[in-house]
């Protein structure tokens, strides 16, 4: 009887959870206006954009052949921050390479920044077709700001070499304070479902040989939220699952947190009518999250923290595998190996 009682309530609560493993790749992208440069002879152009992805950046690059001529010898850079991590990309053949870091000009004190590199290369760009390529870049920390900016040069119809040099854009993660709000569990539901509410997961796992503590990591991530002030709405210990909420003071946007630890998985699920804000608190748990547990002894280093999100397609993975094992994603059929 207690058996059944425990899944009917888990039953219960999961009832308020309405995203799950697709969400970041099934959300809609807050689309700005795309950015274009033609070149002078009006034939090749290029579209670019960066737009929030659940809970990462997508960087997409789109370079159109518009003459009646094919291209050849095409290359093109992308250069970005070193405080992004190159997730996957589309097409996945690219060359990701680590640059001299460059002084910030928009900081006073002229700082630094790490700048990576991915290059890519094709024989030719047909008369009449395009090319995109697409970046996800999930951010690492909060506190840095920079540039993503792309270059390109091609051999024309004439064999002269072209170039085309986009202009930057800038990267600076939106800043938020969270004051606690409360809202009647009922409402929970009814939040989530509203048309404009964007959503966004981070699921990571643990690398380490020894057994997963889930009640003490459970009481890790609820107290990592707690401390950026959301107001505690259900707490359900049993099944490891919890709901917080707040408004952020920045943006004038309510958010959902929800935290849950199941099948090995720590996650953050998070929903707000503002896209960014939803990367940046993410970004701003996991941080915590890492450096608390370097500082309590559960791990060594970062490295030991895995992303479970499909290296071919985005989707979060249904659990946490044990070492060496395989495991195949529900939604692009994908077999992988997350740690070894």
């Amino acid at each position: 009887m207690e058996r059944k009682n425990n899944d009917k309530n888990r039953e219960e609560t999961h009832e308020l959870i309405l995203f799950k493993e697709s969400t970041a790749t099934e959300s809609k992208p807050f689309e700005p206006e795309p950015l274009e440069y033609v070149d002078q002879e009006d034939k090749i152009s290029m579209i670019y954009k960066l737009v929030p992805f659940g809970g990462n950046y997508l960087y997409s690059l789109v370079i159109t052949n518009q003459s009646s001529d094919p291209i050849t010898k095409v290359k093109i850079r992308i250069n970005f921050p070193g405080f992004f991590k190159l997730c996957r990309s589309t097409p996945p053949t690219l060359i990701l390479e680590t640059l001299e870091s460059e002084e910030d000009e928009s900081n006073s004190d002229k700082k630094e920044i790490e700048q990576q590199q991915v290059v890519m290369e094709f024989e030719s760009l047909d008369k009449n077709s395009k090319k995109q390529i697409n970046l996800y870049l999930c951010p690492l920390f909060l506190e840095e700001k920079g540039t993503i900016r792309s270059f390109v040069t091609f051999v024309n119809n004439i064999d002269f070499v072209r170039a085309i040099d986009i202009d930057a854009i800038p990267i600076q993660f939106d800043p938020f304070t969270i004051e606690r709000k409360i809202i009647p569990s009922s409402e929970i539901k009814q939040f989530l479902e509203k048309p404009w509410i964007k959503k966004a997961i981070k699921s990571i796992g643990i690398g380490t040989d020894s057994q997963l503590d889930e009640n003490n990591f459970f009481e890790q991530i609820n107290k990592i939220v707690e401390t950026n002030n959301f107001q505690l709405l259900v707490k359900d210990q049993n099944n490891k699952i919890s709901w917080f909420y707040g408004t952020d003071l920045v943006s004038g946007k309510d958010v959902l947190i929800i935290c849950q630890v199941l099948d090995r998985k720590i996650e953050w699920l998070a929903a707000s009518s503002n896209p960014h804000l939803l990367i940046s608190l993410l970004t701003k748990f996991i941080t915590m999250f890492e450096k608390d547990m370097i500082i309590l002894g559960q791990i060594e280093s970062e490295e030991q923290i895995y992303t479970l999100e499909c290296k071919y397609c985005g989707n979060i993975l249904a659990y946490f595998p044990l070492k060496g094992k395989s495991i195949e994603c529900h939604k692009c059929n994908y077999e992988q190996i997350v740690w070894n």
